[in-house]
């Protein structure tokens, strides 16, 4: 008998057949979704947040949610975790809210009892010494220091600033130096005491998705058991955040750089019901949407929605409770004309009710509210729910995996009248030197200005649409490379141009994904994707469907859509720009690796070779038929590839960073392209990653972000990355750092036993394993093997993995290892 009881027995929906609820004996709640697979996520939520630590220690949740990593009474060493987590394929983060933490992995299915076993430790018997408060209180003012150059931090600051004095939005929670400045012994006995008081089994959510094993209640039983149990404080109820003098003005404030947006904020409608719908149809791109209407009048090509309920210890349905709707527009300066244009909206789909919404494409694939989203939204799906599984105790398992019923006729128009009447208060950026105000902590400079709203262009009679010509019959198609993939609903069109093309190539895939998402009959499948002067079309196999789709983005361009265009591709390349500088390393690394040049760019041409898949059940002539809307200016002549071979890059290069902060990438490229030479660099970093973090991340401190990993480009090229990102070491001592590190690197290998290497040997093989035999992925290898020119490569790996014994395998890695010749980027301030 286990110590679990079936909270939720009713049959669940199709697609989670097998989903359950569970009320553990200790007081914390699980949900499982299992799901065919090789891979698990779990995502442990705390209902604790910066929100309630005490008003003297701001920033004190968040040095306890990175203490906790240090050490616990079974598993002491500091980088213990990191270790455990890695031996099984995983990755694992972590983050602290207003009102809320988080901890999450993914890993091989096998280690989910050892992983989860240790986290429940780690999180209810952490030791949580001075020695690590007094590492991580460091760690966490230089992660500080370098957010100054954020413009984020800084309208946080100013949202807090503007927030009623006692309401804990006011606060400051990121941390520093300066706010968790107590002694070394006081400061630790407040963040045991911090911990002890809201860490309980009562206050805690388990999400688990993927493929659970057999025995998951047996090993939930035992794992959970370990928490401890008892009573969590209650909280005083909140007053509105923002007094209505506050509410009823706009505010400028001066970014540390060039700001890329605007934010809008609305109050967060009280009737839950209203909130995902609205989210959805702000976001919408299509018609109605919002953003289909921002991008109709030029204002903004991109829009982000977030709402953040500020509810103290109640459900989530039950009684009103206060929070904002965040709206942020890739368009600074223009925040009252956007406020202007998104009122007027509210106001007319007022009278648009739910019940006569159309169904558009985009509903096909959830997003965390039961909406659609990117693929990568699994695992904010996964916090949604754990987030509702919390504030909803006694809701069934039915009600929280269900798409969200739309609200009633009259809620929707009564709740969107009161938003739009109640009107959205702006936060916008400004340059200039008028400022006579400034926040605490950040020293962000800001001003009120007066409300004012121009004349709103009406979004639902201005909207874009494709250019009438779409329909016409361009020429005929030209010569084409087949590729021999097997696929039952698949149509991909690859492009390579050559290197000096980026820039046209960057535009292009911003103008097709801009009329792919206002299209209303595009469907989940059709995605582009673009890298360089590589550009890949998936649409579904259906024959009316892609002559659509062809027409619509091969029809001459409009004024009205270049225009959003260039807007979202300027906006695009100053993001580039000012991205944090390991980012920008990254970035540049990617562009030397592609043979990408960005100087004397002009119109695109005609690309190097197209390559097709399409489904073999089709004769010739439906292909040339399905594909006679492009035109001939997107195909070569020939079906010959005159593409070269990119060299590896040597040597070393500066790159000019927007932030303070030091960033150095080593690249350590392997000496060839064969699939031997990707084995070998895949064991490499399995060896080397939880050596470099201790050394560097825990040993000589050198900064907060410290990463070693394996990168493989589609092309069958692979390398060793070393990243360091610090606030406060110089490039000499981040050189010297990485240098000796490479340098002892050799030493590492060759003193790891043979049965170390044959565990990572087994848990390559098992991975390897899963890639062949996952969906989708021979499609994806093949497509790449002729894209890249790279045949006859399908089927090498495991047969070598299974010839070489593991002093074979350490003598190859150390024999290319001592071929390799790095190549560094490092970042300068610019």
């Amino acid at each position: 008998m286990t110590a679990f009881t079936v909270h939720d027995p009713r049959r669940l929906p199709q697609s989670h057949s097998r989903a359950r609820l569970y009320h553990h004996e200790s007081g914390l709640r699980t949900l499982l979704l299992p799901e065919p697979g090789s891979r698990v996520t779990a995502v442990l939520q705390i209902g604790v947040g910066s929100h309630d630590e005490p008003e003297t220690r701001p920033g004190l949740a968040h040095l306890l949610e990175h203490v906790l990593f240090t050490g616990s009474e079974r598993y002491p060493d500091v980088h213990h975790f990191a270790r455990r987590i890695q031996g099984w394929n995983g990755h694992y983060n972590a983050s602290t809210l207003d009102d809320t933490m988080a901890f999450f992995f993914t890993m091989d299915a096998e280690g989910l009892a050892p992983c989860l076993a240790h986290l429940i430790d780690m999180l209810s018997r952490p030791l949580l010494t001075e020695e690590s408060v007094a590492r991580e209180r460091r760690i966490l003012d230089a992660e500080f220091r370098t957010r100054l150059a954020d413009p984020r931090l800084h309208r946080q600051a100013l949202l807090a600033r503007l927030a009623r004095p006692s309401h804990p939005l006011a606060r400051f929670t990121a941390g520093n130096a300066h706010s968790l400045s107590a002694p070394l012994t006081s400061l630790t006995g407040e963040v045991r005491a911090f911990h002890a008081c809201w860490f309980r089994a009562g206050n805690m959510t388990l999400v688990l998705q993927g493929a659970l094993p057999d025995n998951v209640d047996g090993v939930l039983a035992e794992t959970l058991s370990r928490l401890p149990s008892g009573p969590i404080p209650s909280r005083p109820p909140l007053p509105t955040a923002f007094p209505s003098d506050i509410q009823q003005q706009d505010w400028l404030w001066r970014a540390p750089r060039s700001d890329t947006s605007c934010t809008l904020l609305f109050p967060l409608p009280e009737d839950e019901r209203v909130w995902p719908w609205l989210r959805h149809w702000l976001r919408e791109p299509g018609h109605h949407g919002a953003l289909g209407g921002l991008r109709a009048t030029g204002m903004a090509s991109t829009i982000t929605v977030t709402g953040q309920r500020r509810s103290r210890n109640q459900g989530l349905n039950q009684g009103l409770s206060q929070g904002e709707c965040l709206i942020e527009l890739d368009a600074p300066g223009r925040g009252q004309e956007a406020a202007a244009l998104l009122e007027h909206w509210l106001s007319r789909m007022a009278a648009y009710v739910p019940s006569r919404w159309p169904s558009t494409a985009r509903l096909a694939t959830p997003n965390p509210e039961g909406f659609p989203a990117p693929p990568d939204a699994r695992l904010a799906r996964l916090c949604y729910l754990a987030h509702r599984v919390a504030g909803e105790p006694e809701t069934d398992a039915d009600t929280l995996l269900a798409p969200p019923a739309p609200p009633d006729d009259h809620t929707w128009h009564n709740t969107l009248r009161g938003l739009s009447d109640t009107g959205a208060m702006v936060i916008d950026h400004d340059n200039g030197r008028d400022f006579t105000r400034f926040t605490p902590w950040t020293g962000t400079p800001y001003r009120a200005i007066p409300r004012q709203r121009p004349a709103a262009t009406d979004p639902f009679q201005t909207l874009l649409a494709p250019s009438a010509t779409a329909t016409a019959a361009p020429p005929s198609l030209k010569t084409l490379t087949r590729v021999p993939v097997d696929t039952e609903d698949t149509l991909r069109l690859g492009w390579r141009w050559p290197g000096d093309q980026t820039i046209a190539v960057e535009r292009l895939s911003l103008h097709w994904r801009l009329l792919l998402e206002h299209a209303p009959f595009t469907g989940p499948k059709v995605r582009v994707h673009q890298s360089g002067t590589k550009l890949i079309l998936d649409l579904a196999a259906d024959g009316t469907a892609i002559r659509t789709t062809l027409a619509t983005l091969f029809a001459p361009t409009d004024a009205p859509w270049e225009r959003l265009t260039e807007h979202r591709h300027r906006i695009w390349c100053r993001q580039q720009d000012a991205a944090a500088p390991a980012h920008r390393l990254l970035q540049v690394l990617r562009d030397r690796l592609d043979g990408v040049t960005r100087e004397n760019q002009g119109p695109l041409s005609s690309p190097a070779s197209l390559y097709c898949a399409y489904p073999r059940t089709w004769p010739e002539t439906r292909l040339a038929t399905g594909l006679s809307p492009i035109t001939a200016r997107f195909f070569p002549d020939t079906a010959t590839d005159t593409t070269l071979a990119t060299a590896i890059p040597t040597g070393q290069q500066a790159v000019p960073c927007a932030y303070p902060d030091h960033a150095r990438l080593l690249y350590l490229p392997a000496p060839h392209r064969h699939a031997l030479d990707r084995l070998c660099w895949r064991l490499l970093q399995r060896h080397l990653a939880a050596p470099f973090y201790q050394q560097l991340r825990l040993r000589q401190q050198l900064g907060y972000w410290v990463d070693c990993r394996y990168q493989e480009e589609a092309d069958g090229r692979c390398g060793l990355l070393l990243l360091v990102q610090s606030p406060d070491h110089g490039q000499r001592v981040l050189q010297a750092a990485l240098s000796g590190f490479l340098e002892n690197a050799g030493a590492l290998l060759t003193a790891a036993s043979l049965d170390d290497w044959q565990r990572t040997i087994r848990s390559l093989r098992a991975e390897v394993e899963r890639e062949h035999s996952a969906s989708g992925y021979p499609f994806e290898q093949r497509w790449n093997q002729a894209f890249y020119q790279r045949p006859g490569e399908a089927d090498a790996e495991l047969p070598l993995l299974d010839r070489l014994t593991a002093k074979n395998w350490r003598d190859e890695v150390l024999e290319r290892y001592a071929l390799a010749l790095p190549f560094t980027l490092y970042s300068i301030a610019g």
